[in-house]
């Protein structure tokens, strides 16, 4: 797509830096930001793609980075106002793997597109990260499909920081954590 020497070197530190974006803002106890931090992440993923010439990564990850954000900027609206925004951030998601899809690793993709956009609109609280852990699991099997071995240490090192949040907000809620601003927001 945008072919030039320093395009992989680019592409891979891109990548490096929404891995660690992800990582790191899965482990936190916290969920306040969650959203917007991972949107953040899913675009420099959407980057990555694209400089490797993935038309359909750049895509699939734009749709899920304005997902991400949007998830975020209606956290406080009602059930039924977040559910039908995932419902139509899941059909444009499944809408882009189908039109750019070529074989059963995108119906995975597709699926898991569908866990985490619901998740991500109607997930509160620890159900949030149990989503997250969910669909990261489905796009394990996409990268695993696929032969990626950076995609399926992504998503396995993005299932592990989900769970040890988890972990970390089961310790808090139980009192084995200090009192902190940080880690009491919800």
């Amino acid at each position: 797509m945008f072919e030039t020497l320093s395009t992989p070197i680019l592409a891979n530190a891109i990548g490096c830096t929404a891995l660690a974006m992800s990582v790191l803002a899965l482990i936190r106890t916290s969920n306040k930001g969650l959203l917007a931090i991972l949107g953040s992440a899913v675009l420099l993923w959407g980057i990555h793609y694209g400089l490797l010439g993935s038309v359909s990564g750049l895509a699939v990850h734009l749709v899920a980075a304005v997902s991400l954000f949007v998830a975020h900027a209606i956290q406080a609206a009602n059930t039924p106002i977040r559910i039908a925004t995932g419902i139509a951030f899941s059909l444009a998601g499944v809408g882009a793997t189908a039109y750019f899809g070529t074989g059963m690793a995108d119906a995975l993709a597709a699926v898991g597109c569908i866990i985490m956009t619901m998740t991500q609109f109607t997930g509160r609280g620890s159900t949030l990260r149990i989503g997250f852990m969910a669909g990261e699991t489905v796009f394990f099997g996409f990268a695993l499909i696929l032969g990626s071995v950076p995609g399926m240490i992504v998503t396995a090192g993005n299932f592990v920081a989900g769970a040890i949040g988890l972990y970390r907000r089961y310790q808090y809620r139980r009192g084995a954590y200090a009192a902190s601003p940080a880690l009491s927001t919800d």
